[in-house]
């Protein structure tokens, strides 16, 4: 059987030349970039040739970027390293943000949730884009306040702009590169404090750095600014699509349509249905969608990002998220049509 792949938001396959620069850097500076010698120091060169790459792609400079494993390692970096100095005053979050920025969240004193009176607020926190229904947020503006952009989502597919923040989020596995690689950046002038300390990344990060999955990282992000571009040209599909599917039915709704959106995604509401029964239906006829994020699949309570917005339990479960991949063919998303067509009859 034929299989269509419609979940991008949870991850994207790694490009050709990701997967290649990360064998590479596997094969043949697999020695701990920490170590003096020369087989360390050529680890060392590696590394810090992917981080200026990166950074290069960023628009910020090296020394600002700190390699993780995940975008949830450095959403817990960055919240639990502003904790000590700012964590007693007001933190205001988007409620509908990821569990990687909420989890670490919950040892601030005060937690506010967007949009709300950010007056005398020390942290904003706002996803540049929902990975669920793919609706793009601006940073709010607080003089004084870290603004903190989770990008994990938005990057590659709009572009991202660290002059609306003071730290920002970034993850590999989202944009084509490998898992096992994110990135962290931060200003220097930041109230930020180590909490996992070592002598890796500039005492900011313990732990030896997966040096392959940096290095399908920094090639990947070479390829950002022909993703972003090969991602707006899914806007006309997703628009067709959500017009067929609302057009079967009066209770059906696209999530955040007519407001900014990454051009990829669309969060289907298809009230009287199970989302979770139409996504295994279409995976069964070879179409891979969700129900909204990859990280909370199989959980039994409703999306937070959906009721969020002010829809009931019952409506977040008949959510299906539709993400396209750079490229998708016209052909892929009339055949998804007819597929979600046929399981919504049944």
């Amino acid at each position: 059987m034929e299989r269509f792949y419609f979940d991008a938001n949870a991850t994207a396959p790694p490009l050709p030349e990701a997967l290649a620069a990360q064998a590479r850097a596997s094969a043949q500076a697999w020695a701990n970039p920490t170590s003096t010698h020369r087989e360390g120091q050529r680890a060392r060169h590696l590394l810090e040739e992917a981080r200026r790459g990166v950074a290069g792609v960023l628009g910020a400079a090296p020394g600002e970027l700190v390699f993780c494993s995940s975008a949830t390692e450095a959403l817990h970096l960055l919240l639990r390293g502003l904790r000590p100095r700012l964590g007693d005053s007001p933190a205001c979050v988007f409620p509908g943000e990821h569990s990687a920025c909420l989890n670490p969240l919950k040892d601030w004193t005060q937690v506010r949730w967007l949009p709300c009176d950010t007056a005398g607020a020390a942290t904003l926190v706002q996803m540049a884009a929902s990975n669920e229904t793919g609706i793009r947020y601006a940073m709010p503006k607080e003089p004084g306040a870290v603004r903190i952009m989770d990008a994990a989502q938005a990057w590659g597919k709009v572009p991202v702009d660290l002059g609306s923040c003071d730290a920002a989020v970034f993850s590999g596995h989202k944009a084509g590169g490998p898992r096992g690689a994110a990135v962290l950046w931060m200003r220097p002038d930041l109230p930020w404090t180590s909490v996992m300390e070592g002598p890796q990344e500039r005492r900011r990060r313990g732990g030896t750095e997966d040096l392959g999955a940096i290095a399908g990282l920094a090639e990947a992000a070479r390829a950002v600014p022909a993703r972003v571009e090969a991602n707006a040209a899914l806007a006309a599909l997703r628009d067709a699509l959500e017009e067929e599917v609302l057009g079967w039915s009066p209770d059906y709704e696209a999530l955040g349509r007519g407001l900014p959106r990454l051009p990829n995604t669309s969060a289907l509401m298809l009230r009287g249905h199970n989302g979770e029964s139409v996504q295994i239906a279409l995976d069964l006829a070879g179409f891979a969608v969700s129900t909204g994020s990859a990280c909370h699949s199989g959980a039994t309570r409703p999306s937070h990002a959906i009721t969020s917005l002010g829809y009931t339990e019952a409506e977040a479960r008949s959510v299906i998220r539709i993400s396209m991949l750079p490229g998708t063919p016209q052909t892929s998303v009339e055949a998804l049509a007819a597929a979600l067509k046929r399981v919504l009859k049944r």
